[in-house]
C-alpha cells in the first residue's frame, strides 16, 4: 500500500526562516539569474535560460520575488531562490 504522506526528505533544504526583506527583494529587481542547473552556461548563458526579477509581492506576510525566463513567470520565496538561482555577474 502507497503512503501519500510526504518524508522529511522532501522538504530537508527548506528554511521557513529564510525570508526577503523588502529593501532585498528591491534590489534584486531588473538583476539578471540563471537556475543553478544551468550554471555551466556562465559567463554566457544562452537567452532563453536567462531570468530577469522583474517584480515584487507580498504573499501571507511574506515577500517573494517575480522572476521571467523565456515566457514564463516564476513566484520565488527566498528559500527556492537560494536554492534554484545563481546571479548573473555583472561583467557577463
Amino acid at each position: 500500500m502507497m503512503n501519500d504522506t510526504p518524508t522529511t526528505d522532501a522538504f530537508s533544504n527548506w528554511n521557513p526562516d529564510l525570508r526577503f526583506d523588502l529593501q532585498e527583494a528591491i534590489a534584486l529587481i531588473n538583476h539578471e539569474v540563471i537556475n543553478t542547473s544551468d550554471h555551466a552556461s556562465l559567463p554566457k548563458p544562452p537567452i532563453d535560460k536567462l531570468g530577469v526579477v522583474v517584480g515584487i509581492l507580498t504573499l501571507n506576510e511574506e515577500i517573494e520575488i517575480l522572476i521571467r525566463i523565456d515566457d514564463s513567470l516564476q513566484q520565488i520565496c527566498k528559500t527556492e531562490f537560494n536554492a534554484d538561482f545563481i546571479l548573473v555577474p555583472d561583467e557577463c
